[in-house]
């Protein structure tokens, strides 16, 4: 695989977990008054892993490095704990605010 086409398949793959990310915040918002103040600590702990998703996009649009293994480090210990929030919110709402398989995380 070429520099260019790994750079548009990791361009996809992220901006899908930006976009999930962002689906999980926007599910959580409209959870009652109640619940999203005690969900509240995890969605926030989302917030900067957004930020970390789209500096990795950046990197991706601008520079395309030829080898990521640098960043590598820094995406897989972000969805390493972006997994774990995950799974804490869908205990925490029984399982309606995420869904079953987190298995796109960890791909």
């Amino acid at each position: 695989m070429d520099v260019k086409e790994y750079c548009s398949q990791m361009d996809m793959k992220l901006s899908g977990w930006k976009a999930y990310i962002d689906e999980v915040i926007q599910a959580a918002d409209r959870l009652p008054a109640g619940e999203r103040k005690a969900l509240a600590p995890m969605v926030e702990r989302l917030q900067p892993l957004l930020q970390a998703l789209d500096a990795e996009l950046e990197l991706l649009k601008t520079s395309c490095p030829a080898d990521w293994s640098p960043q590598r480090k820094s995406v897989e210990s972000n969805l390493r704990e972006l997994h774990d929030t995950l799974k804490r919110l869908s205990e925490k709402t029984h399982g309606p605010l995420v869904p079953d398989s987190l298995a796109w995380v960890s791909s």
